[in-house]
């Protein structure tokens, strides 16, 4: 008989545990996520791409990305929070479990809320916009589903009850997707913006996914895909172990 060790057993349980709680609310979060990347991109096209075709495949990958930081970072950063108003945390705090084995738990459950709407913005784009998905584009968006869910749990952590991590989740979210290169490349920012738009995994999440889309090298994706690991190593490992989960 295979012995999994305790930290994998851990977050299954905790991972299962969580998804037993969704089985009855996953299509909201699916609406959620992808009604407000959908409407953009149908905005944009009638702004734009209807005019000039050449920008959808930009538009579209902005899309997928607001739904990535929809799914992950603001459902995610939002549930935490609400999770501290309960105390829910004083519950999880009390069992034999590890903090990072919790936090990835949670974290993989805003991960797969946050890929439905990947994929339905995945599917727009190849049936009305002839894009073509490659493999590294599928590795990217799980890499960046799980750095932006990453990002919502340090926030979830980090607020000290539901309504500042709303408040903090939602300015958040309109900063990176309005004032950040996802429905524009950076070089279209202005220098100011440019220096904060590298603080946010959007940036590179987006700038990953469009070279995986013009199929470029697999070097050129390693500066970006690097990075998003780099956050999900420091929302999943590093934070957990210097923050307390204890409601004070």
């Amino acid at each position: 008989m295979l012995i999994m060790p305790k930290p994998i057993t851990d977050f299954w349980w905790l991972l299962c545990s969580q998804l037993l709680v969704l089985r009855d609310q996953w299509y909201w979060y699916l609406v959620q996520a992808s009604f407000v990347p959908v409407s953009m991109l149908i905005f944009l096209w009638l702004l734009t791409g209807r005019h000039d075709p050449s920008v959808m495949p930009v538009f579209v990958i902005g899309s997928l990305v607001s739904g990535l930081s929809f799914g992950g970072m603001l459902s995610l950063g939002q549930e935490l929070g609400g999770m501290k108003d309960q105390n829910a945390f004083e519950h999880y705090a009390a069992l034999p479990i590890s903090k990072p084995a919790f936090v990835a738990a949670i974290a993989t459950r805003g991960m797969l809320l946050a890929l439905p709407s990947a994929i339905v913005m995945l599917t727009i784009g190849v049936a009305a916009f002839q894009m073509t998905v490659t493999a590294p584009m599928i590795v990217i968006m799980v890499i960046s589903a799980y750095a932006l869910a990453g990002f919502g749990a340090i926030i979830g952590f980090v607020s000290p009850n539901a309504q500042v991590s709303s408040l903090v989740t939602q300015i958040l979210q309109t900063i990176i997707l309005n004032f950040g290169p996802v429905y524009i490349t950076m070089t279209d920012l202005p220098t100011a913006l440019r220096w904060i738009a590298r603080l946010w995994p959007t940036t590179y999440s987006a700038e990953a996914l469009r070279q995986a889309a013009q199929q470029q090298p697999l070097a050129e994706l390693s500066i970006p895909v690097g990075i998003l690991l780099g956050f999900v190593v420091a929302s999943l490992i590093i934070v957990p172990m210097r923050l307390s989960w204890r409601h004070r």
